[in-house]
């Protein structure tokens, strides 16, 4: 046997067994200028100046597009399967100089990306206006995979700002989309129709795969004046999508005028999709039009399963705070969760709105308990003034949902509406005044438990009536993700009554809980958990 120290001279030679990247030629850089001309080669010293002659060059791996910053090119830039880049060598376009640049799409699409491993990186784009002569979303991306969209304001188009078509491996990273029509932000893929129900595409290509959402920002998106047969106006909106993050977004002031009423927009949503994750993100102030339905914060919509939402934050939204929905032909809905997040006076149109709401709603509109079930509901904090914490919209409605470890404080009603399929254990209850209110037409606590055997285990009442003693002041403005552990207000006090007072969820139901809570401590310590979003030591 030879035995070799690692400061051995002594070794010997042998081939290095791991494979070698090609060589490729130093890649090029093209520059466009508002002084350029298009005869020039495209370098720094003479830049081109049109989009329409970036768009005749077919652009290799590595290579980088310059536009000048504080500059507005007109027209649109398009990326097509010519212009791929490869692993470790995107094709990038990005500004440089003073400012930023804009594409200025006019009535057309700013920006169409059909290509692969390409960076769209610190760039405007803009078009003529939802209402004042733009057809098309800004920036398409279609079938496209290995991509990035980074630090790119979008605006200005009568349907989404940024639009992802069948395309795997895409993110965006601070993207702000405001002033669209349609979404700020739509993420979606190709479909089919089987005996009247949505299914996925017959090839995993062509949906929408890996799909990561970070720091992007749509507001005032308020609705796309040519859809008149369904909803507009949502920030986020994700559908026909496998595997997707959304992640410290924030949504606000979409939806105020849709061009119809019925089914609405939704700040953050997503409908038809598989394993999405929303988290630490916030949706604030979201409308729907005169005489609609929904303008709500955040939505698990029909066909979502083994999906998340946590860590979130939505308050003053005109619809539910956090909506969990099943429509007549979506594919089946189920394992999903939303936990570890606040809803503050959402629903805030109350009694007003066509369709009641509360802080968390659930609505099915199948026939079918069995296409809509399986869903955790724990360790959220919602507060309201106007509206029910939770409203069941439907009497036929669910199968297996748990709402475990919550505290609900309202001022009018608590629980509200018919409905079946559900189980509440181990929450906290609390009227702003004081005195008992009202679940589902019970007159308190006591009684709702011992007629409907809500909030009993094994015959014991583990729900708690009392004030949490929330730390305050229950209220914010707050509007940017990255502090969301900052909402101090909502932890609990040292001597809270709720101490120990929640159910070890692992153990009775086996739930597979996160790490932490939602300020970053361990989410179990102690004797037993706490209810709410706050884990005392």
């Amino acid at each position: 046997m030879l035995l070799f120290s690692c400061n051995d001279n002594s070794m010997p030679d042998v081939d290095d067994p791991t494979p070698k990247p090609p060589v490729l030629p130093e890649a090029k850089g093209y520059y466009l200028s508002e002084q350029g001309d298009d005869a020039n080669p495209g370098s720094k010293e003479k830049p081109w100046r049109t989009l329409g002659k970036l768009n005749s060059v077919d652009l290799e791996p590595g290579e980088i597009v310059y536009l000048e910053g504080g500059t507005t090119f007109q027209g649109t830039l398009i990326l097509d399967s010519l212009d791929n880049g490869i692993e470790g060598k995107t094709v990038m376009v990005t500004s440089y100089g003073n400012g930023v640049a804009t594409i200025d799409g006019g009535n057309k699409e700013a920006v169409i990306i059909l290509s692969d491993y390409f960076h769209l990186k610190t760039i405007n784009v803009k078009g003529s206006g939802r209402k004042e002569g733009n057809k098309a979303n800004g920036i398409e991306v279609k079938r496209a995979n290995q991509g990035t969209l980074e630090q790119v304001t979008v605006e200005g188009f009568q349907h989404s700002g940024l639009w992802l078509y069948s395309s795997q491996n895409i993110k965006a990273i601070k993207v702000v989309s405001r002033n669209n029509g349609f979404s700020g932000i739509f993420v979606t893929g190709d479909y089919v129709s089987r005996n009247g129900r949505y299914q996925y595409p017959d090839e995993d290509k062509d949906c929408s795969r890996n799909i990561i959402l970070k720091d992007c920002t749509a507001n005032n998106n308020p609705g796309d004046p040519s859809v008149f047969d369904n909803h507009s106006g949502s920030g986020i909106l994700m559908e026909f999508t496998k595997g997707a993050l959304i992640d410290h977004c924030t949504a606000t002031n979409n939806g105020w005028d849709m061009p119809r009423s019925g089914n609405g927009p939704v700040g953050i949503w997503a409908h038809s999709s598989d394993s999405v994750v929303i988290q630490y993100s916030i949706s604030f102030r979201n409308k729907t039009t005169t005489g609609a339905a929904d303008g709500g914060g955040f939505a698990l919509d029909g066909g979502m399963t083994n999906s998340i939402i946590q860590y979130c934050l939505s308050y003053e939204n005109e619809g539910a705070g956090y909506g969990l929905y099943q429509y007549y032909g979506a594919m089946d809905w189920g394992n999903n969760i939303v936990r570890y997040s606040i809803s503050i006076d959402d629903a805030v149109k109350g009694v007003t709105n066509p369709v009641k709401y509360g802080g968390i709603t659930t609505w099915n509109g199948t026939d079918n308990t069995k296409l809509f079930r399986n869903c955790q509901v724990y360790n959220n904090i919602v507060l309201n003034n106007f509206s029910p914490a939770v409203y069941f919209v439907t009497a036929r409605d669910k199968e297996n949902f748990g709402f475990y470890n919550n505290i609900f404080i309202a001022k009018n009603e608590i629980i509200s509406g018919p409905s079946s399929g559900d189980k509440f254990l181990g929450n906290t209850y609390w009227n702003m005044s004081g005195s008992p209110i009202p679940f589902q037409g019970y007159s308190n606590l006591q009684d709702w438990a011992n007629y409907t055997g809500q909030e009993k285990l094994e015959g014991k009442l583990v729900g708690l009536f009392a004030d949490p003693l929330l730390m305050g002041p229950l209220s914010t403005t707050l509007s940017e993700p990255s502090q969301l552990r900052t909402l101090s207000g909502f932890s609990l006090h040292p001597d809270s009554p709720v101490k120990n007072k929640g159910l070890d969820l692992q153990t009775l139901f086996k739930l597979k809980l996160p790490a932490q809570d939602f300020f970053g401590n361990p989410a179990y310590r102690g004797i037993a958990p706490e209810p709410g979003i706050h884990e005392l030591d």
